[in-house]
């Protein structure tokens, strides 16, 4: 019975409660607040999150970076430790498919952005998977602001509905988790952290994907 734990924007937390799972899936801004420099989040990376990768019981660990990652970005980098880091590629665990891509609009200083143009063209290769993990959220599910609007990609709603993967994770708008159907896919922004970046109860969370389907979220 293949069950994913998901959580996003850890930003710099590592949590030793994260629920269980056969694959954990951390979809973006893994990296502390207080020091965005490429330096320091190398050295973060190196010395705190890799580390904590290796002490979760999860048999596979899956991830992506975003827009905070800056280290993940920058030239010469090569992800370490354990777990499979995606940057718009594919891996498979527990007998699913899981393909994960980072890029989100409108943060043009910051990592990971990309125009309509170039988001466009990377969510065209987007294939049919279980389970597809990005940074931002489609357009109309979990990405509302506070202050009003909505800062969702509608090229990853359309591809989502074009490909309909089993699931489809993601953070990056903190102030609206929640889990949707959109036809029959589930979709779930599993924020760990609230608009204040205070730790939320219940944020990261465990997903059904037995049998076939959309997938099924279990209770927090």
């Amino acid at each position: 019975m293949p069950r994913v734990a998901a959580v996003a924007d850890l930003h710099g937390n590592l949590p030793a409660d994260l629920p269980g799972g056969d694959v954990l899936v951390i979809a973006g801004d893994v990296c502390p607040l207080e020091d965005h420099s490429v330096d320091f989040q190398r050295r973060w990376l190196e010395r705190s999150f890799y580390p904590w990768l290796e002490s979760l019981s999860h048999a596979d660990v899956v991830w992506i970076a975003g827009n905070h990652d800056f280290a993940c970005q920058s030239e010469g980098w090569e992800p370490g430790g354990r777990g499979a880091y995606l940057l718009d590629g594919s891996f498979t665990a527990a007998g699913l498919s899981f393909y994960g891509t980072p890029w989100v609009p409108k943060l043009r200083r910051w990592a990971f952005y990309a125009g309509d143009e170039e988001r466009a063209a990377s969510v065209r290769r987007i294939p049919p998977v279980d389970v597809l993990v990005t940074h931002g959220p489609p357009l109309g599910h979990g990405d509302r602001l506070r202050g009003g609007g909505r800062a969702g990609c509608e090229f990853l709603a359309a591809r989502i509905e074009a490909t309909a993967p089993r699931l489809c994770v993601y953070g990056h708008i903190h102030e609206d988790p929640g889990v949707w159907d959109l036809g029959a896919t589930t979709l779930a922004n599993v924020s760990y952290v609230d608009e204040h970046y205070v730790v939320r109860p219940g944020g990261a969370r465990v997903f059904d994907l037995a049998g076939g389907g959309a997938a099924r979220a279990l209770a927090p």
